[in-house]
């Protein structure tokens, strides 16, 4: 009997450890399963409200955005700052060329040199532009006016010269005047010249009065002591020496009524001009 109760309470107590087990398997069963619950409601409660959460995002992107730009704008303001430097160097570089070039062609007490800068700020492109203004006084000015003129002056011994080189045979004349006319029409009529007889009229010449006078005091073979206004045109030259010096009637119409011209000429042509009497057929 005593037997018997000891195995009854034996089986009893591993009744009850089997049953607190039991017990505590289910209760952590139902724990993990609340869990799992809760997490997937929680995933399913953010995917519902994308508005809130793109909210969220912009809110940390302008943070983001608001942090990082003073350093953009910085650098910006460094980049702009070191075009404008290199732009104004550049400006002033041309600036210096020009200068030196105005020094070189304007002397440096008659010309006063004056620079305007003005820029522009970066948000226009960093405009610089220069201004450079060059004032010459009346004295520079006449000097150089002067300067020209010399360089341009009329030279009448170059002129008698690029003249005399056109042709062995050059008459001078001025249509004005009774004598130029009846030479040249006496040579035309009545002489063969080869090459061809070169007239000009001084009175058509730009510097005819200066060409004449040249003429009358360096290529005429006359007493010094002559006046040069008793001396008149026309001025005949066969390569270059002088037909006429001491006038019309002396060396032109006596020798030519005395039938001493032809001879005359072919003397003073030496073999460089063709001089020869034209067949004139009579009146009868």
């Amino acid at each position: 009997m005593i037997a018997d109760s000891s195995v009854l309470k034996k089986h009893t107590a591993i009744k009850r450890s089997t049953r607190i087990i039991s017990l505590t398997l289910v209760l952590l069963g139902v724990f993990s399963f609340l869990l799992l619950t809760w997490n997937d409601s929680l995933e399913f409660y953010n995917s519902a409200d994308p508005s809130e959460n793109k909210k969220n995002s912009e809110e940390e992107s302008e943070k983001k955005f608001v942090y990082k730009l003073p350093n953009l704008l910085k650098t910006a303001d460094s980049f702009l700052s070191n075009e404008n430097e290199l732009n104004f160097q550049k400006v002033k570089e041309e600036i210096s060329n020009i200068q030196s070039e105005v020094e070189v062609d304007i002397p440096e007490p008659s010309s006063k040199a004056t620079s305007k800068f003005s820029s522009r700020s970066f948000q226009t492109d960093n405009v610089v532009t220069a201004t450079t203004t060059t004032t010459l006084n009346p004295r520079s000015s006449s000097l150089a006016l002067q300067k020209n003129c010399d360089h341009k002056k009329f030279d009448p011994r170059t002129d008698f010269l690029d003249i005399i080189r056109t042709s062995p045979a050059v008459l001078f004349i001025k249509s004005s005047q009774a004598d130029s006319i009846f030479l040249k029409n006496l040579l035309q009529r009545e002489f063969e010249i080869s090459p061809e007889l070169a007239t000009v009229d001084l009175e058509k010449h730009s510097h005819g009065y200066e060409l004449e006078k040249y003429i009358k005091q360096n290529k005429l073979n006359i007493d010094t002591s002559a006046a040069l206004e008793s001396i008149q045109s026309p001025y005949l030259f066969l390569n270059g020496i002088s037909v006429i010096n001491r006038g019309m009637v002396r060396d032109i119409i006596e020798p030519h009524s005395k039938g001493l011209l032809l001879p005359l000429l072919k003397s003073e042509a030496r073999g460089n001009l063709l001089v020869e009497k034209k067949d004139i057929p009579s009146n009868s």
